[in-house]
C-alpha cells in the first residue's frame, strides 16, 4: 500500500450551485471556493489525504452533497451537521453580452453558523493535526465578527502546531459591510499565513496595489513566506524571500466559464507543493488545470 504523503484541510463554504442552461432552466450541482480546491488537490495527488470542514444541514440536499464530498474522496468527519439550517445557493446566469452574473443567497446558511456548530458538536476539540490549512476571504466573509475571530484563533492555534497555512483573500465585496472591515480582517488572516495566493484583481480593488511587487511588498512585510499573484491573462508572479518567477499564460486559450479558475490553480497547486514540486512546476502545473476547467460549464468539470 501506498503511504499517504500529507494531510491537507481546507475549511469554509460549499453551495448548491444553479447554472443556467437557459432562459428557465439550470443545472445543479455543488460547490464552493474552498470545496473546489480540495477537490483539485485531491485529483491532482490521490494519496494526499484531504479533509473538508464545514456545515450542513440534514436534508436531502445536504445529504447527496456530503454523498459527493465522500465521492471525490474527502474526508468528511469533521463536518458538522444541523436540523435547523439549510446550504446557501448561488445561481450563475449570462446577459446579453454573454457576462456571467452570479446570486447569492446565504444568509442564515450551516456554513454561516460554522465556527458555534462545531463547538456544539465538540468538533473543535478533536482536530488532528494537518500538515497544511487552506482557508479563504469567503470563510471568513459569511461568518459574524466573533466567529471571524474564532476562526483565526484555530487557524493560529493549527499553525502553532506546525501546519502551514495557504490562505486566498478570494475577495467578495457583498460580505463585508465596507472596504475597511474586509482589510482589516483579510490582514489578519494574511498575518498567519505561509503560502498567500492573492488575486492582483482582488488587491486593486481593496488595497489599491497596481503592481505584483507592490503585492508581494505588503505580504512579505506582513510574514508570507510564499506569494503567488494571479494576474489573469498578464500571468502569474511567484515571490519567496530569495526569488521571484514570472509565468506566462496562453492569451489565447478557450474561456467558457471561469467559475472555479482560481480554486482549481489553488488545489493543484497546494498538492504540487505538498508532493514536492518546486515552485515553478507548481505554478504550471496550476495554471494547466485552470486553463482546463474554464473551457467547462461549472465548477468541477467531471
Amino acid at each position: 500500500m501506498e503511504k499517504v504523503v500529507a494531510s491537507l484541510v481546507s475549511i469554509g463554504e460549499c453551495m448548491l450551485e444553479l447554472n443556467a442552461t437557459d432562459t428557465l432552466n439550470f443545472k445543479r450541482s455543488f460547490a464552493g471556493d474552498t470545496y473546489n480546491t480540495a477537490v483539485y488537490a485531491k485529483r491532482w495527488q490521490s494519496r494526499l489525504s484531504v479533509y473538508y470542514i464545514s456545515a450542513i444541514g440534514t436534508d436531502n440536499l445536504s445529504n447527496e452533497m456530503l454523498a459527493q464530498w465522500k465521492g471525490e474522496g474527502l474526508n468528511t468527519q469533521y463536518v458538522a451537521q444541523t436540523p435547523d439550517a439549510q446550504l446557501g445557493i448561488y445561481a450563475i446566469s449570462r446577459d446579453d453580452q454573454g457576462k456571467r452574473c452570479v446570486s447569492y443567497w446565504r444568509k442564515e446558511s450551516a456554513a454561516s453558523q460554522l465556527m458555534s456548530l462545531l463547538k456544539a458538536q465538540n468538533i473543535l476539540a478533536n482536530l488532528p493535526h494537518f500538515d497544511y490549512v487552506y482557508f479563504t476571504g469567503i470563510s471568513l466573509g459569511i461568518l459574524s465578527d466573533s466567529a471571524r475571530q474564532e476562526l483565526l484563533d484555530l487557524i493560529e492555534s493549527m499553525k502553532n502546531k506546525g501546519s502551514k497555512i495557504v490562505f486566498d483573500p478570494n475577495y467578495r465585496a457583498k460580505l463585508w459591510k465596507s472596504d475597511e472591515e474586509a482589510i482589516n480582517w483579510l490582514t489578519k488572516a494574511y498575518q498567519l499565513t505561509d503560502i498567500a495566493l492573492p488575486g492582483m484583481t482582488d488587491h486593486k480593488a481593496l488595497f489599491k496595489h497596481q503592481t505584483h511587487d507592490e503585492v508581494a511588498e505588503f505580504l512579505q512585510a506582513l510574514g508570507c513566506k510564499e506569494i503567488i499573484v494571479k494576474n489573469a491573462q498578464d500571468g502569474i508572479y511567484a515571490f519567496t524571500q530569495d526569488e521571484k518567477f514570472c509565468f506566462s499564460v496562453d492569451k489565447n486559450s478557450p474561456c467558457i466559464d471561469t467559475t472555479a479558475a482560481g480554486d482549481s490553480f489553488a488545489g493543484t497547486y497546494i498538492a504540487a507543493r505538498i508532493a514536492g514540486d518546486d515552485i515553478l512546476s507548481a505554478v504550471e502545473a496550476g495554471a494547466d488545470v485552470a486553463s482546463s476547467v474554464v473551457r467547462h460549464v461549472g465548477a468541477i468539470t467531471h
